[in-house]
């Protein structure tokens, strides 16, 4: 949709000539069928607010392209492959007015999906919305036609897990809708357990319309009670409910409605409303996120290959700031000095590529999220893998994976935090959350959870070690390296032999083919099979390449995995496969193979798989970048860039510069200089970039010798 709003902008300049803004397309995740699940609707840098619009057949994010509008929905998360909230859905009509579920569906056209606006004709109303989000609030302008029946819908029951996605089910257990026509005024409350959060969760929506009401009224499930101004409902429904207002425009008449949205209640909504919305200039609103997106975006300042590049590049940027919400104004369960972040849709996800990218790009995320953390512990005894609508949610999909977004944190001297209290969360974990034999026998994910209790064991001992914590460091390294429990040597797919596989407490194995997908929550292997988790081990490679026969049948073996296919790289546990190369002496494959998945999964429609709230995002970034963390260490693995140079603008004023001979067939790397040195490695250490510097990549179209063992 945005490609041809480049046309001759010129990247290579400074953050101030550029509209970054111009180079995010929203829709890259949203018209794919590869299920990545993107949200079409703005919102800002880690904004609590996210306007989106919703169909019926939406799925996880709530929309699907070309399909009828259903409304607008005021809260949504993106790239997720369970979803949540869609709450306060807001339709403007023309005519007789519809309040009945799915009755008021219009066809859509012009639409313009920008970070900082959505906007849209309804041409069953012949009305263009427009809307533009601050960070707790929005502001809606529809431009009506002339009509003696114009009128707002307000629906406070709707919900993406009840509606859109229903098969994830869900019970409404509370409304309130509330109309002031006096003021203009509308609120709204629901309370509901349904999708992701674990547990119901109370949302409010504080609104104003700045034109005067001429008939207003709440409804339920269709049936319209006018001039009622009040309807409340406390106990289990399956009914919708809201509010309705009405009036005469002219043609092209606009009339404005902001909201804000809070867990808090009804007053903190309308703080945070006028606080930030205090006037009706939408266009002023529109203005400062646009400034606040190009700002943000602007930390990386790159030339690219191609206009096609550069748009995927900075779309996946757009999504690494969209990652969870900062709600430090919204703390519905404390009174706390703290950070309060919340949305934080899986660790499992995001403790791989983008906290790491964090690090580097934007410090301040990183301290507030574990700040946040640590104040999280201290008022509910534990952080678990998700925290979302603010509660804990206590079923992990993998280990403690928050332990290695505080090692990542700890171990590249990230600045401003308590590190004894951020330590007292991981070795919670690693004594109370974490068996220890080492292996957890065969049950429902055990052996993909077996193998990230490891690593979590190692990132523990890594912070013990460094806080001076002997005794735990002992015991946490020793353990880290029991995954050996699950090998099973004589497990085979035909071709080779010994793989990870599922052991009960007896010793025995359970045989399980090579190449099964594990599934979501059904298997020992959580969503991949043996053949992806051979390679989780990130501290413990060296092993690994023991176990399989050394670094020539080690690289051969995973070459082999990713030609057929059987190592997938479409969800987070496949990250570090391309990577192991490196361990096994041969860089020249771990750089062909990053620049194979970057090309055959990431393009102008969307993502391999689910993006997981910036998970796939970050990832892509890191590659393009010709370098890739093993999260929870203090290393990056080198590749070969994909673009010719970029410039990142790390907090505190320095910058690391990038520069490369890239070219679509340069895949492997000739040599490098880190900071005007000769680099013959293909790792990294943190502490050379930390405070900037300069990676300047020589790059080769045929396979080079570059940070091979000598002799080979």
């Amino acid at each position: 949709m945005k490609a041809q709003a480049i046309l001759s902008i010129v990247l290579f300049v400074s953050c101030t000539q550029v509209d970054y803004t111009s180079l995010v397309d929203t829709t890259i995740g949203v018209v794919d069928d590869r299920s990545s699940n993107c949200v079409i609707g703005p919102m800002l840098p880690y904004g609590s607010i996210n306007p989106s619009p919703q169909t019926f057949d939406g799925s996880m994010d709530g929309y699907q392209p070309g399909q009828p509008i259903d409304g607008f929905g005021q809260l949504h998360v993106s790239g997720t492959g369970w979803s949540s909230y869609g709450h306060f859905l807001v339709q403007p009509q023309t005519g007789e007015l519809s309040t009945a579920v799915g009755t008021h569906s219009s066809e859509h056209s012009d639409d313009v999906a920008l970070p900082y606006l959505y906007a849209t004709n309804l041409d069953r109303y012949g009305v263009r919305v427009e809307v533009a989000p601050s960070h707790y609030s929005a502001i809606y302008r529809f431009t009506y036609p002339r009509s003696d029946s114009s009128s707002i819908l307000f629906d406070a029951s709707q919900s993406i897990a009840r509606d859109i996605a229903s098969f994830m089910g869900g019970r409404l257990l509370g409304n309130e809708v509330r109309v002031n026509p006096g003021e203009g005024e509308v609120r709204m409350m629901i309370r509901i357990e349904a999708g992701w959060p674990e547990g119901p969760y109370d949302l409010y929506m504080y609104g104003r319309v700045d034109k005067k009401m001429e008939s207003y009224g709440v409804w339920e499930e269709g049936r319209r009670m006018e001039n009622e101004t009040e309807l409340c409902c406390d106990t289990l429904s399956t009914t919708h409910k809201g509010a309705w207002c009405s009036f005469s425009t002219v043609e092209g008449e606009q009339v404005l409605l902001k909201l804000a949205i809070s867990f808090t209640g009804y007053d903190r909504a309308r703080q945070l409303l006028e606080s930030e919305i205090p006037g009706w200039d939408f266009d002023k609103v529109a203005a400062a996120g646009k400034r606040e997106w190009n700002a943000k975006l602007s930390v990386v300042d790159a030339d690219f290959l191609s206009e096609e590049d550069a748009v995927v590049f900075y779309s996946a940027l757009y999504r690494v700031f969209t990652f969870a919400r900062d709600r430090s104004l919204d703390n519905g369960k404390w009174e706390s000095e703290h950070p309060f972040w919340d949305d934080n849709y899986a660790y499992w996800d995001t403790f791989r590529t983008l906290f790491p990218l964090l690090v580097i790009l934007d410090e301040d995320a990183v301290r507030g999220n574990i700040l946040s953390m640590i104040d999280r512990f201290e008022h509910n005894g534990g952080v678990y893998d998700g925290f979302i609508a603010g509660r804990e949610r206590t079923l992990e999909q993998g280990g403690n994976d928050v332990d290695c977004i505080i090692s990542d944190a700890y171990v590249k001297g990230v600045k401003g935090i308590d590190w004894e209290k951020a330590y007292a969360i991981v070795k919670h974990n690693a004594d109370k959350r974490r068996n220890t034999i080492g292996y957890i026998p065969t049950c429902n994910m055990s052996s993909s959870q077996t193998l990230e209790y490891a690593y979590n064991d190692y990132c523990a001992g890594l912070m013990a070690d460094g806080l001076g914590h002997e005794e735990d460091a002992r015991r946490y390294m020793d353990r880290s390296h029991k995954w050996v429990a699950i090998w099973n040597p004589d497990l085979s797919d035909g071709i080779y032999r010994g793989f990870v596989d599922a052991v009960d407490e007896n010793g025995v194995y359970s045989f399980i083919a090579p190449d099964k997908y594990g599934g979501s929550w059904v298997s020992p292997f959580y969503e991949g099979s043996a053949w992806t988790y051979n390679y989780f081990v990130p501290h413990d490679f060296e092993k690994l390449i023991a176990l399989m026969g050394g670094n020539e049948a080690f690289a051969q073996r995973l070459d082999y995995g990713m030609r057929q296919g059987l190592v997938k790289y479409d969800n987070e546990p496949g990250f570090l496969a391309t990577r192991a190369f490196v361990h096994a002496g041969r860089p020249d494959l771990s750089s062909f193979w990053v620049h194979h998945s970057m090309h055959n999964g990431f393009d102008l429609q969307g993502y391999p798989g689910n993006e997981d709230t910036g998970a796939m995002a970050s990832w892509y970034i890191f590659c393009n970048l010709g370098l890739c963390p093993n999260a929870g260490q203090d290393f990056y693995y080198l590749n070969a860039p994909m673009l010719k140079s970029a410039v990142l603008n790390l907090q505190g004023g320095n910058k690391l510069r990038i520069v490369a001979n890239a070219a679509p067939e340069n895949v492997y790397v000739q040599s490098v200089k880190v900071n005007g040195r000769d680099w013959n490695s293909a790792i990294l250490p943190h502490s050379e970039i930390a405070c900037g510097g300069t990676l300047e990549f020589v790059l080769s179209p045929v396979p080079t010798t570059w940070a091979m063992p000598e002799g080979r």
